[in-house]
């Protein structure tokens, strides 16, 4: 019985003891990701002209389709529940459209905050919007996307706004699993092109595929899941399975969302059908990007 009544003491001191442990953790974790996401953010941008042609719209209608706006905003811009997980994260991707919503008072300088520098009004970092990978538009990309968002017909969306972020999270921005805030990763001095002079070959194909970085990370070589639950991020350069296809067969993968070898694609991962609105001559450029990323041996 003494030593029942010892083991059960020794339990309870061992859990509490776990218990105090986990909230001093928890605490650390909180207060270190506070810090950053509130971190303001200061910048200076040289005006842009956006147009109202029909040719540029087109051209901001593809940008947003390759660059999967509509897998977050909605085909119409309407917006959606990007993610419900008090865990991880709550989060709605806002109505782009002037049915309703601050971003029907947006003017050129706030679509530019936003698609720029990812921050919000008072300067502060968003929250997993790829601005970091969309401030590496040119100028005339950038314009002609923002003139595509600012002609969308108005969509009234009231779903209900959500902005948190849960603790584990909070852990994973921590330990920069995930990318919560772009503000971070951003050249928020940075001087952008104009236009691109050359759209085809390797240097176009480096162009088109920074959205690809925030998952198969910068050098295209992938890594651990992104998430818990997530799959692992696979290498798509020369090095991966990659390597082993030719121009069409990549070209059929990202059209089907099925890979040479029989294994069918996860849009909910792998985003083919945003992918797909590609043109062949793009996805020939990004293929040769790919493919000339090896390791020198």
């Amino acid at each position: 019985m003494k030593l029942l009544k010892k083991l059960l003491k020794w339990s309870k001191i061992t859990i509490i003891s776990l218990l105090l442990v986990l909230a001093i953790a928890y605490l650390v974790i909180y207060n270190l990701s506070q810090q950053r996401i509130q971190k303001t953010y200061s910048y200076t941008d040289a005006a842009i002209s956006i147009p109202s042609d029909s040719l540029s719209i087109a051209k901001g209608e593809h940008l947003y389709k390759i660059r999967s706006c509509q897998d977050c905003h909605g085909e119409k811009g309407e917006g959606s529940l990007f993610m419900d997980d008090k865990m991880l994260i709550q989060l709605t991707a806002p109505n782009l459209t002037k049915g309703n919503g601050e971003i029907a008072a947006f003017k050129t300088t706030d679509w530019l905050r936003v698609l720029r520098h990812g921050v919000d009004k008072n300067g502060r970092s968003l929250f997993m919007m790829p601005s970091h990978e969309i401030n590496t538009l040119t100028n005339e990309d950038l314009a002609n996307l923002i003139a595509y968002c600012k002609q969308l017909a108005p969509v009234a969306n009231l779903q209900e706004k959500l902005h948190s972020i849960g603790p584990i999270g909070r852990l994973l921005m921590v330990i920069n699993q995930v990318t919560v805030l772009p503000a971070e990763k951003i050249d928020h001095r940075a001087i952008h092109t104009e236009k691109l002079k050359e759209k085809t070959g390797v240097a176009y194909g480096q162009y088109l595929s920074s959205g690809c970085q925030g998952c198969h990370r910068p050098d295209m070589k992938g890594g651990g899941p992104l998430a818990p639950g997530f799959p692992p991020v696979p290498n798509i350069t020369g090095d991966g399975n990659v390597g082993n296809w030719n121009e069409q067969s990549f070209i059929a993968t990202i059209r089907n969302g099925k890979t040479p070898e029989g294994k069918e694609l996860n849009n909910n991962y792998m985003p083919w059908k945003s992918i797909g609105h590609f043109t062949d001559e793009e996805l020939k450029s990004i293929f040769m990007y790919l493919q000339q990323i090896r390791e020198k041996h």
